[in-house]
């Protein structure tokens, strides 16, 4: 009696495309990155997180929760973060936040609408270059790293002479923590950041069984 060896089901590489889209449409509603400032004159009782802002693919929002009731505040104060940080910025002579990554933050529904459309067709696709497809979802948080470092490079080599403290041209902290001025930086991924990474892994393994599978039906 000859034993037949089944590989792995013929529509795993769909299941696991189809959890990737889902994650990157998650992705591009939630906070990809965060940073943040801390110094003595934002006292943690009323910066509990320091100056906090969230980047997402489509914007930069306020990262700071409100403010709590205490002795001098009394009802509840939401903190606009963006705004705070644009005030240190200009301080240093740096531009708004919002100077940075305009055209990728008007672009970003049409590229990620892209992407979820080519990962649509690897669903179905066999043809040439079936296997560029899923890479439209794997390069999504690369893309997003190299231009957010790149925007960081920007702004810290962009300095005006407007600013109250004289700061030589610097590169903000891309990960991890660092110091300008008296301030002490904070830069990290958010759990969008997570999910796009998650998408990415699960399209390299979806393109990896692809391929075995095609390779065995063309023999």
């Amino acid at each position: 009696m000859q034993t037949q060896i089944s590989g792995p089901p013929r529509h795993l590489f769909r299941i696991l495309t189809a959890i990737a889209m889902a994650l990157i449409v998650a992705a591009f509603f939630s906070p990809i990155w965060w940073v943040a400032l801390k110094a003595p004159n934002y006292p943690e009782h009323t910066f509990p997180d320091g100056v906090r802002i969230h980047f997402h693919v489509n914007g930069v929002f306020n990262g700071c929760k409100e403010r709590p009731k205490t002795a001098d505040v009394y009802e509840d104060e939401a903190l606009d973060c963006v705004h705070e940080m644009n005030v240190i910025n200009h301080f240093i002579g740096m531009e708004p936040i919002e100077k940075g990554a305009r055209l990728e933050i008007a672009a970003s529904p049409y590229l990620f609408g892209l992407a979820l459309a080519m990962l649509a067709g690897f669903l179905v696709y066999s043809g040439p270059f079936w296997w560029a497809l899923p890479l439209a979802g794997v390069v999504i948080p690369v893309a997003f790293v190299v231009d957010y470092a790149a925007w960081l490079w920007w702004f810290g080599h962009n300095l005006h002479p407007w600013g109250a403290f004289t700061v030589k041209p610097f590169m903000p902290t891309v990960f991890g923590e660092g110091k300008v001025a008296q301030f002490g930086t904070f830069s990290y991924p958010h759990y969008g950041f997570g999910l796009l990474a998650a998408a990415a892994l699960l399209l390299l393994l979806a393109l990896l069984l692809r391929r075995k599978q095609l390779k065995a039906e063309r023999g």
